[in-house]
């Protein structure tokens, strides 16, 4: 599956890249949410996590993108079962993301683009903040969104805009249910994410 995803970006990089008439680069930053996750007793509270990342847009002469980025997103959450396991862990996961985008310029300052992408993440290490062990990450996971985005442009090349995104995640995140139990509970559902945007494009 990972060769099929790699070999559409090349080929897709490299079918834009012939004919193309401008580059892009920018970063992303959005504080995003998880919906509240519980199985039997357990609930786990995803709060305060964030994501930043820098994508690279090739364009083609009728205005479609490829985009290509990479960023770090810092989970925070809780872990409760409402009678004695209850602790706080921070997570990095490393993120990937190959979309599509179709701008459509309003005027000469205002850029509309819709797009899909897949996000590819590598999860980090769940970082315990009380008396249980770190839980060691490395799995990888994909899933698919959805953006709507819009920036201005501000003197010749400088962007500045938001980005409105959906995706569906689906996965399983690993619990102490006690110092010696672990468990895996079931994460599944559409999140939306609001990103302020700042970029240069060429």
């Amino acid at each position: 599956m990972k060769k099929i995803i790699l070999f559409t970006a090349l080929l897709g990089l490299m079918t834009l890249g012939l004919q193309a008439q401008r580059v892009g680069l920018s970063a992303n930053f959005s504080s995003f949410g998880i919906d509240k996750v519980s199985s039997g007793n357990t609930t786990i509270n995803y709060q305060g996590s964030t994501s930043l990342n820098a994508n690279l847009r090739v364009f083609s002469k009728k205005k479609w993108a490829l985009r290509l980025g990479a960023g770090v997103d810092n989970l925070n959450y809780t872990v409760s079962d409402g009678i004695s396991t209850d602790y706080a862990v921070a997570r990095q996961d490393m993120r990937g993301i190959l979309g599509l985008e179709k701008h459509f310029m309003l005027g000469r300052k205002l850029d509309i683009y819709p797009g899909v992408y897949i996000p590819v993440v590598v999860v980090g290490e769940n970082v315990v903040e009380d008396n249980y062990d770190n839980i060691v990450g490395g799995e990888v996971r994909s899933g698919l969104g959805v953006l709507l985005g819009a920036n201005v442009r501000l003197f010749r090349i400088l962007r500045l805009g938001v980005e409105f995104d959906a995706s569906y995640d689906h996965f399983k995140e690993a619990v102490w249910e006690s110092a010696q139990t672990r468990s895996f509970i079931p994460v599944r559902g559409i999140n939306y994410s609001t990103a302020f945007t700042i970029g240069i494009f060429l």
